[in-house]
């Protein structure tokens, strides 16, 4: 069955909600402050794949990961610093990233306002 999550944030306060869809705030010794929303997901009863929004606070990462699944992101706001394997990128909203299976990654915040992405990954069972 479809469904719609609509937004309900505040783009002007950085604000990033969406209706029906509750924020999970991550943190670790090594992640601090990073919000992930699942916007289709299994709860959506999404078949095949999960689209995820991550808000990342200034100066902080996402994990240091390798997975042997594959990411789409795409920028949405801020400015990131990603790391592929042993190769370096700064990246400006509206850039898209393809992350192999089994690649090593990282998306840092080097802005000066919370980095927001799009992150797409194929639904694991």
């Amino acid at each position: 069955m479809s469904k719609v999550h609509r937004f309900t944030g505040d783009l002007s306060r950085h604000d990033f909600s969406w209706d029906g869809v509750p924020p999970l705030e991550i943190n670790t010794d090594i992640v601090h402050g990073v919000i992930k929303h699942v916007l289709v997901g299994p709860e959506d009863e999404a078949p095949n794949f999960i689209i995820r929004y991550f808000n990342v606070p200034v100066g902080e990462k996402t994990f240091f990961d390798q997975h042997p699944h594959e990411h789409g992101i795409v920028i949405l706001h801020g400015k990131a610093k990603v790391q592929i394997n042993d190769d370096f990128y700064e990246l400006d909203p509206l850039s898209s990233i393809f992350i192999s299976g089994m690649d090593i990654h990282q998306l840092t915040n080097i802005g000066a306002e919370p980095l927001g992405f799009i992150c797409v990954i194929q639904r694991q069972e």
